[in-house]
């Protein structure tokens, strides 16, 4: 199945630079390194933000309901920095069933 509303979804930027490449983040540290070792950068968060919002139009999602409304599973590969391609996977948020969607995390899959 395709994200719902997968035009309109939402990166927000402090998810990239405070969360996915933030080495100090409690819950984030093993995905930043991940993500650094792709050549992935927080000085350059769009280029991480351009291949999430990718994978949200082009990923096969699971629909999940949540708390909050509708949480969407998908994985893909995305282009690295360093010229590698990737799988992960892309986890989004619906809130109370309403767009847009907003990502909630990415991790390797």
């Amino acid at each position: 199945m395709e994200l719902p509303h997968a035009d309109l979804a939402v990166v927000p930027p402090e998810k990239i630079t405070q969360y996915l490449l933030n080495d100090a983040h409690p819950e984030g540290k093993t995905k930043a390194a991940f993500f650094r070792r792709l050549g992935f950068r927080p000085e350059n968060p769009q280029i991480l933000e351009a291949e999430l919002l990718h994978l949200a139009r082009m990923a096969d999602m699971k629909e999940m309901p949540f708390a909050f409304g509708l949480k969407y599973v998908g994985t893909g590969l995305i282009d690295c920095p360093d010229g590698r391609q990737v799988e992960i996977v892309t986890v989004w948020a619906l809130r109370f069933g309403q767009p847009p969607p907003y990502l909630v995390t990415a991790y390797p899959a």
